[in-house]
């Protein structure tokens, strides 16, 4: 007769398998992300990237595979120390709204000196996709953050080991992670990961601890983490410590907003915003594509450009923000210019450029208006406006009409993401590697963001507007990435309003609308 012992070592067996084969396909992913990282970086992340790159050149020219698997099991195992996990299903939000939350993950592990982050527990959300995820290793590079991640004094990704992060107390092990669905404390996948369910509405966290046999996961206090662990004789239960989200607009959104407070007054001479805290400056560094997507970047670039003029042409890229979720959003649509020919008028000033890549959400800009927007005639008239006004750059260039070819105009998100393959390395069949889509895993849009925030990175200048996280982020990372070179003033970042454009100087302002 088999034991309760027997399979529960089975059990532990199967799970270190899967684990090891999640984490050979995340290694090989990054394995190869290392040795074209210097080939991603034409402009501004250059600088950002320089000194490791030279290292993991060199590296990847001298050393086998089997001393790369090791590298990166080294890189991602976990110690036995407290380790923050993430336990709502997933980040909530666009992807630059997850990203503000991400940030204040990262610092409450920080704030209290916990030094490892639990990966498979961090999921990004597609918000046209209600209840769809993908994990953070699909989306950017693991092993570029835990090689640099010590130098910034950021916590490192660790795989899920129950064995080093889960304690056998009375010979019993009740994990606190299911790897299988990615989920903390035994919570109902279906229910949590449903598309009836709303995360601002409902708090996981009370279900936590639930039922008793799951009573040890659950921490209160942050501030006696550590002490805690030494009052167990025989060491903690578990060294995952949940964080989240919780009703409303979620717990890290406060959090975040909190880093925030410091930087709520301009500069009275210079007018320009204090600078972010060290951590969100070192996430904004940290924090790379991965493979597939930074090579999908680089070639929609290459083709958009040519190799027609002898000079490096010119890309200026300009997020407008003309959706129709935004047109409706009556807190920060009166920052923005809503109509897209008002903001190809402001953008006629600027010097001679050569392409002007649009981050834009094709579907929600071309798609149906909301029927909401039936209620308003003038936003109905800007939604039909800009789709033409849309169309007729996408076929006759910015500027252009039937008798005048305009400046051409590059809208990468979803088109290259529809090119984008992720390999699935634990899955082979007759014809070789299994791959997944951005479409299969149902996060089209929100690779698209990942892929427009990082193609508009790589422009000569960058045309945004106010009150949209999208736009503030790359405002500031672009002076982060230029203050770095030495490049003082010259992030050529500039805000495009309902009074026109101006030039913007030093990171953006806090979020004006929230």
């Amino acid at each position: 007769m088999v034991t309760a012992t027997t399979n529960r070592r089975r059990i532990r067996i199967a799970c270190r398998t899967l684990s090891f084969l999640i984490s050979t396909y995340i290694f090989t992913v990054n394995l190869y992300s290392q040795i074209e990282l210097t080939s991603f970086n034409a402009s501004s992340s250059n600088a950002i990237q320089k000194n490791t790159t030279t290292q993991i050149k060199n590296e990847s020219s001298t050393s086998s595979f089997n001393d790369f698997l090791i590298e990166y099991m080294k890189l991602t195992t976990p110690l036995p120390l407290p380790t923050l996990t993430y336990y709502d299903p997933h980040l909530m939000g666009g992807f630059r709204n997850q990203h503000m939350r991400f940030v204040a993950f990262v610092n409450k592990a920080v704030e209290h000196n916990i030094s490892q982050l639990l990966l498979p527990s961090l999921r990004w959300g597609d918000v046209s996709q209600p209840g769809w995820s993908v994990g953070h290793e699909v989306l950017f590079d693991v092993v570029y953050w835990n090689r640099r991640a010590g130098e910034f004094g950021l916590p490192r990704l660790v795989r899920y080991e129950a064995d080093v992060l889960e304690r056998n107390i009375e010979k019993e092990v009740i994990p606190c992670f299911n790897v299988s669905s990615s989920m903390y404390s035994g919570l109902n996948e279906k229910k949590w990961r449903s598309k009836g369910i709303v995360l601002r509405q409902n708090s996981l966290w009370d279900y936590l601890g639930e039922p008793s046999k799951y009573a040890h996961c659950k921490h209160q206090n942050f501030d006696v983490i550590q002490n805690s662990h030494k009052e167990i004789p025989n060491g903690p239960m578990t060294f995952l410590v949940p964080h989240g989200g919780t009703k409303a607009s979620g717990r890290l959104w406060w959090e975040y907003d909190g880093m925030q407070r410091h930087r709520s007054k301009p500069d009275e001479l210079t007018g320009k915003y204090p600078d972010h805290l060290p951590i969100e400056q070192a996430v904004y560094k940290l924090l790379i594509p991965s493979l597939p997507i930074r090579r999908a970047i680089r070639e929609s670039l290459n083709e958009a450009i040519g190799t027609s003029t002898i000079n490096k042409p010119t890309v200026v890229a300009l997020h407008p923000r003309i959706e129709h979720d935004m047109l409706l959003h009556d807190i920060c649509n009166e920052f923005m210019q809503l109509n897209l020919t008002k903001i190809f008028d402001s953008i006629r000033i600027m010097p001679k450029f050569d392409l002007l890549f649009v981050a834009v959400s094709k579907a929600l800009v071309d798609g149906k208006p909301p029927d909401k927007m039936n209620r308003y005639k003038d936003l109905m008239r800007i939604a039909l406006e800009n789709k033409i006004v849309l169309n007729q750059a996408r076929n006759y260039g910015v500027f252009g009409s039937k008798d005048q070819k305009g400046i051409p105009m590059l809208e990468s998100g979803t088109s290259t993401t529809r090119k984008i393959e992720f390999p699935v390395m634990e899955q082979r069949n007759s014809n070789g590697l299994e791959v997944v889509t951005a479409k299969s895993l149902r996060v089209t849009e929100l690779v698209a963001s990942v892929v427009n925030f990082f193609t508009a990175l790589e422009a000569d200048a960058f045309v945004g507007v106010r009150g949209s996280t999208f736009s503030q982020d790359v405002f500031s990372v672009r002076y982060y990435q230029h203050q770095d070179r030495g490049d003082g003033v010259g992030e050529n970042n500039f805000v495009v309003g309902p009074n026109g454009m101006r030039q913007l100087f030093g990171p953006a302002e806090p979020l004006p609308c929230k």
